[in-house]
């Protein structure tokens, strides 16, 4: 297995630095879930959310997978 670039991996660690977001994998870890699930659970937005699993998903932390309306992480 080759390592990952230096990039790849400072963008994991700065989506990692935030409490919220490693609260988010916690919770992805327990089973997939929709992003108003994921929302329901914290104190800010739904867009809030939304920007957190976008972190995330560029770090190559969180896939996100659609179906119909819904986005499943």
């Amino acid at each position: 297995m080759m390592p990952a670039p230096a990039e790849d991996l400072d963008a994991a660690w700065r989506a990692l630095a935030d409490p919220p977001r490693r609260r988010i994998l916690d919770l992805l870890r327990r089973r997939p879930t929709t992003t108003a699930e994921l929302a329901a659970q914290f104190e800010c937005t739904r867009f809030g959310v939304m920007k957190h699993l976008g972190v995330l998903v560029d770090a190559g932390l969180v896939v996100v997978r659609r179906e119909g309306r819904q986005r499943w992480k």
